[in-house]
């Protein structure tokens, strides 16, 4: 099932994030390689951020309806992982870098969808 609002989210987060990277990375991020979330441990934890709060976002108080808007944040984000990925020069690392990335990704939408839906949740009861 696609939530295109929830797809959009995932894929907008992600490409705030590189973004925001791309712009401060060595002063914010003191990145030595080329500005990419992997290369930097403070631009992982920022972007894991901004996913878990565009997951929490787009949950609702239903918990399975929460869950597949979760999993269509992720869907968004690998997405714009992948296609930022195509554009900077995947490298001979590609598919152990989208793995890693996936990994990542998918653990900050279930963390954020997790939070909002216990957050939505308590507040209706």
């Amino acid at each position: 099932m696609i939530r295109w609002t929830s797809v959009l989210a995932g894929g907008a987060a992600f490409l705030a994030a590189h973004l925001v990277q791309t712009l401060g990375w060595r002063t914010w991020f003191h990145g030595t390689f080329e500005p990419w979330f992997l290369n930097s441990g403070r631009a992982v934890a920022f972007t894991a951020a901004l996913l878990a709060v565009a997951a929490a976002v787009v949950s609702t108080a239903d918990r399975r309806e929460s869950i597949i808007r979760g999993a269509n944040v992720s869907v968004g984000a690998l997405a714009a992982m992948i296609v930022v990925l195509s554009v900077i020069g995947p490298g001979n690392l590609f598919p152990i870098v989208v793995a890693i990335g996936a990994a990542i990704v998918v653990a900050s939408g279930g963390a954020g969808v997790l939070a909002g839906w216990g957050l939505r949740r308590a507040r209706t009861q």
